[in-house]
């Protein structure tokens, strides 16, 4: 009959009699051929666990380099804007004085118009009179 173990390891499947008539030497074998087996099955696994840390280890390393290019990038982009703040900030201080006098030249203009609205105000009623005065001399 056949003289391998089930698929359970239990010796009474395979039946009694066969059981009892295997040579020694043949159980020896079949246990080194199992053995074997299942370090090549365990070497595969770690094989495979091996190579997926590597290859986990490497997708790491490119988005490592990839963030330490960004960081970089970012980087010389702040320095920049940095720098553009410096020299904004030295025009808006070279500004202040003629925006002072843009500001003064404003208020400036502002009492010009309201002397200018109460001239106007003084020419009409001076005109007024005016006509009234020639008005009172004809008739």
């Amino acid at each position: 009959g056949n003289n391998k173990v089930g698929v359970t390891g239990n010796r009474k499947e395979m039946g009694d009699t066969e059981a009892a008539h295997q040579p020694p030497g043949n159980n020896k074998e079949a246990l080194q051929h199992a053995t074997r087996d299942m370090f090549v099955k365990v070497s595969d696994y770690i094989q495979g666990e091996v190579a997926a840390t590597s290859q986990d280890y490497k997708l790491l390393e490119a988005m490592h380099g990839a963030t330490t290019d960004k960081f970089q990038s970012l980087t010389v982009q702040a320095s920049s804007l940095a720098s553009d703040m410096g020299t904004l900030q030295g025009k808006a201080k070279e500004l202040r004085p003629v925006l002072d006098q843009v500001d003064v030249l404003e208020a400036s203009v502002s009492e010009l118009h309201d002397t200018a609205v109460m001239l106007d105000e003084y020419s009409r009623r001076v005109e007024a009179k005016y006509k009234d005065l020639v008005a009172s001399r004809h008739s």
